[in-house]
């Protein structure tokens, strides 16, 4: 391969030489500075051929062709033909219907016997139909107010309001109790009485006894000293109260004296108040009298005969006993 390269390069420098004197040659000019003019040239042999020259780089790919058209759609087939719709089966007719059979008399009404009233019992005891209790433990400083109660006990048809209250739900004659245990702030004795609906109950306002007095002796005289003694108060009354009264437990101790009620050891009720119904008495119910015999039930008509049972067409259900219209009854289905 570099052989052959070097000899074209060789032959081809040969020839550019050979054309580049034949050009000066015919440029030249004579002394005269006329063109100088060579005679024709004569031709000579032709040389051998030049070996064949190497193969030069493969030139740049060619643009890609435009697409061909779409071919045309072939012919669509034919649509197959639809099947024929079978026949509907025919209704098979309807049975008639059987005939209702009458209906029978209505018996008469048996005459009703009513007892006679039974007599009146005797009177029962009494038992109550409202009461209540509650009570204090803790220490309690009162003004011109209302007890109010730490605790309660069983309680019936009547209402713990707040803490000072007790609402009835019923009228009646009720018996009221009540207990105070305090010392006043002026040392003398404590009132209280009861209230309803912030009103005095009469009969209900009542006074501890006076405290004991210590006595001091002074150098010319004796004179009685206060002390803080506790006393007790109790009362009770009976009065007669209605639905939707609130009784309450109030101190009423004069000169508006404060009242304490003291938190002991072991906690006692420094203050109390019972209330219950006591009348008016209702006794027990007498005994019912016995129940007058039934009178007798009326007959009862005959019941009509069964009209005829209509028969099933084909293709309903059927028995053994048929009661196909064809009278052909196979596998339960009339046929």
């Amino acid at each position: 391969m570099k052989s052959t390269l070097r000899s074209f390069s060789i032959a081809a420098f040969l020839g550019l030489f050979a054309l580049t004197l034949a050009t000066a040659q015919a440029q030249s000019t004579d002394r005269r500075g006329r063109p100088h003019v060579d005679p024709t040239p004569v031709v000579g042999p032709t040389g051998p051929t030049g070996p064949t020259g190497a193969i030069g780089p493969t030139g740049f790919k060619g643009e890609r062709g435009e697409k061909g058209d779409t071919g045309a759609t072939g012919v669509t087939g034919l649509t197959g033909l639809i099947g024929l719709t079978g026949s509907v089966g025919a209704t098979g007719a309807t049975g008639n219907t059987g005939a209702i059979g009458n209906t029978g008399a209505t018996g008469a009404t048996g005459a009703m016997g009513i007892g006679s009233a039974g007599a009146t019992g005797a009177t029962g005891p009494e038992v109550s139909s409202a009461f209540a209790y509650v009570y204090n433990i803790v220490a309690e400083t009162l003004g011109n107010s209302s007890v109010a109660f730490s605790s309660s006990g069983p309680t019936h048809n009547i209402t713990i309001t707040g803490s000072t209250g007790l609402a009835l739900a019923i009228d009646g004659t009720y018996l009221l109790e009540f207990h105070v245990r305090g010392n006043s702030s002026n040392s003398g004795a404590i009132v209280f009485q009861l209230d309803a609906n912030a009103v005095q109950i009469p009969g209900s306002q009542y006074s501890s006894t006076l405290p004991p007095a210590a006595i001091a002796f002074g150098p010319t005289s004796v004179q009685a000293v206060s002390n803080s003694s506790t006393v007790a108060v109790n009362g009770i009354v009976t009065a007669e109260l209605s639905a939707g009264d609130i009784v309450s437990l109030q101190n009423v101790t004069p000169l508006s004296a404060i009242v304490t009620l003291p938190a002991d050891v072991n906690s006692p009720v420094n203050a109390s108040l019972r209330i219950e119904r006591i009348g008016p008495a209702t006794g027990a119910t007498g005994v019912t009298g016995p129940t007058g015999p039934t009178g007798p039930t009326g007959a009862t008509g005959a019941t009509g005969a069964t009209g005829p049972t209509g028969c099933v067409p084909t293709g309903g259900p059927c028995d053994a006993s048929g009661q196909c219209c064809s009278g052909i009854c196979f596998s339960a289905i009339c046929q």
